[in-house]
């Protein structure tokens, strides 16, 4: 009964973090940003938080049985603070290795940590953590103390359910659009290949070989744009940017990760310009 309630909660808090972040983006860059991991209205990142904020401050043992108010409120910051770095620093970590993606960065914000993390950021995911801390949590106790257990499991299986759903949907559809700009990549360096190898055994040509390599990126790029289900454009219009940190290899060749970002973008321009 406790886990159904916890999961409860965090699928709340996720849900309002995503209105934020819808928000937030919408209103700094001017139109409607549909933001996050997830096909679904939920950012977890903040379900996470505000559920871990409960474990510490309600269950473990240096905090138990001291009402939320009458928790020093430097305490509540700094813990939130802090775990709020390692939070936002260990996700971002996570999708870069087994997405090469970025779906958030700080590389413009001064005290940054690999884009990653950076203060300001940190300070107010602290003061957000004293306000859950403070206010939302005690009225969320009451709230819980109310709801019938049973109804709490049932609840909680749905959401469940649609949560693990929602997961595995966008799971799949990153690595497949990741698979589909690999094979994409390979045949382009194949092409690419030829273009050059014709050029060095015909120099009359090579100009004009030359020429034409910015036109065959281009209808690459809108080859595989057109290929693109509403799943992946709705991906693509969310990843903030790319990042390779390891070799990419599809055939047993080594892909060129520089073209490969480049060529994300080119899709995110394509179809952004389309979608307008």
């Amino acid at each position: 009964m406790f886990i159904s309630k916890l999961f409860i909660e965090f699928v709340i808090y996720s849900f309002v973090g995503w209105v934020y972040e819808c928000i937030y983006c919408t209103v700094k860059e001017g139109h409607w940003r549909n933001r996050g991991f997830l096909f679904g209205p939920i950012c977890p990142i903040y379900g996470t938080g505000a559920v871990l904020c409960s474990i510490v401050f309600g269950y473990l043992p240096w905090f138990r049985g001291i009402p939320y108010n009458m928790i020093p409120i430097w305490k509540i910051f700094l813990i939130c603070a802090v775990g709020s770095i390692i939070l936002e620093y260990s996700t971002s970590y996570f999708l870069e290795k087994r997405f090469h993606a970025v779906w958030w960065e700080y590389n413009d914000i001064p005290l940054n940590i690999n884009g990653r993390v950076c203060v300001p950021a940190t300070v107010g995911f602290g003061v957000a953590g004293v306000l859950v801390t403070r206010f939302v949590l005690p009225f969320s106790e009451k709230v819980k103390a109310m709801v019938n257990p049973y109804v709490a499991e049932v609840i909680a299986l749905l959401l469940m359910a649609y949560l693990a759903a929602d997961l595995v949907l966008t799971v799949s559809s990153l690595i497949h659009l990741l698979d589909m700009v690999e094979g994409a990549m390979a045949e382009f360096d194949e092409k690419m290949e030829d273009v050059y190898q014709t050029a060095a055994a015909t120099p009359v040509r090579a100009k004009e070989a030359i020429t034409a390599v910015p036109a065959r990126a281009r209808e690459a790029i809108a080859s595989a744009a057109e290929s693109l289900d509403f799943r992946q454009r709705y991906q693509l219009k969310n990843i903030k940017n790319f990042r390779f940190k390891r070799p990419v290899f599809r055939g047993g060749r080594k892909l060129n990760t520089d073209r490969m970002s480049e060529f994300y973008k080119g899709l995110q321009d394509r179809i952004t310009g389309n979608e307008r």
